[in-house]
């Protein structure tokens, strides 16, 4: 395991082989056999770490769609990707981010809705996603930096100068309300932003994580601290998070731009605490925000959803966000 995801797991291993060996040389080797079951839970919880930092499934790339062009910006010497149609600087723009381990080719099944309200649509991809190139360490920050310094590009190129909205699926719906957060320059263009059974917290997912692999409840808090101690080990200084509470909203983001929530009644993937929590922030604050609880959507797979889309388009002509 020489992949810098298992970093913390390498780390472990060579201190306990140096400290048996030592143990071994200098000391009754009794004292090996009595730190046995330690040297085991620590390199088990090692070991969960590292594969709490989860990298996206490897898929092939899809061929562009008709009418679709694809376009890529380097950052930090990696290739982020879009797809566009032709852009009419006279229109909007909405953006749509995809989910984990979808693809930004599923989002067009809703990109549809917000050309018919007259607005040139672009559909980013997450790097490592869709068939992108591969990374040996991803996270949301990442995709965050990504994002902003492709709407930066945007601005510069004048494609913000009629305002854009943003939707968001799952983490895309976490990475949406990170670059629209107040004091981001683009942000100021921000006309709203629809959110579909967003990612909220990431504590929540590293919970959900614990569970999967089987770490007890009482030492969850322990693992997201020693989560986020890790990767500030692993990024550079611009990715680092200073605390857990900064990766939760609304620390994490909360655009100021009227904001609309799509959550699905049974989620099975993120269940309903990330909503909860979106619509208890929001509540206690002065906010332009609207939610639904929809039967009839799941998580995923739903490129396609009738009832969604016409709440979508309500919402919209409420705020005034028709342009057709």
């Amino acid at each position: 395991m020489f992949s810098r995801r298992y970093l913390a797991f390498n780390k472990h291993v060579v201190f306990w082989l140096v400290s048996i060996l030592v143990s071994w040389i200098y000391l009754d080797p009794f004292y090996i056999l009595l730190a046995s079951p330690l040297i085991l839970v620590d390199l088990w919880l090692a070991l969960c770490l590292c594969l709490m930092f989860r990298v996206p499934v490897k898929r092939e790339n899809k061929e562009v769609p008709n009418g679709w062009l694809s376009e890529t910006l380097l950052v930090d010497s990696y290739p982020v990707r879009w797809y566009s149609k032709s852009m009419d600087l006279d229109k909007p723009m909405a953006i749509l981010v995809h989910g984990w381990n979808s693809t930004a080719i599923n989002m067009i099944g809703r990109s549809k809705l917000y050309e018919d309200a007259g607005y040139n649509v672009i559909l980013f991809e997450m790097r490592a996603h869709g068939g992108n190139q591969p990374v040996d360490h991803w996270a949301a920050m990442h995709i965050c930096h990504d994002l902003e310094t492709v709407l930066t590009l945007f601005n510069k190129r004048g494609w913000l100068s009629n305002g854009f909205i943003m939707h968001g699926h799952s983490l895309g719906g976490f990475v949406a309300q990170r670059v629209l957060r107040p004091g981001m320059e683009t942000s100021t263009h921000g006309r709203g932003v629809i959110l579909e059974s967003p990612v909220t917290s990431y504590e929540y997912i590293n919970n959900r994580s614990c569970e999967y692999l089987r770490i007890p409840k009482f030492l969850h808090k322990l693992m997201i601290h020693r989560l986020l101690n890790y990767y500030n080990e692993l990024n550079s200084i611009q990715y680092s998070i200073q605390s857990v509470e900064d990766l939760s909203v609304p620390n994490w983001g909360l655009p100021s731009c009227p904001t609309l929530l799509i959550q699905a009644k049974n989620d099975s993937t993120l269940g309903e605490k990330h909503a909860k929590l979106l619509i208890d922030v929001h509540n206690s604050r002065k906010s332009i925000f609207e939610y639904h609880i929809v039967e009839a959507l799941k998580h995923a797979n739903e490129a396609n959803n009738t009832g969604r889309d016409q709440l979508i388009r309500e919402w919209m002509n409420e705020q005034s966000l028709f342009f057709a």
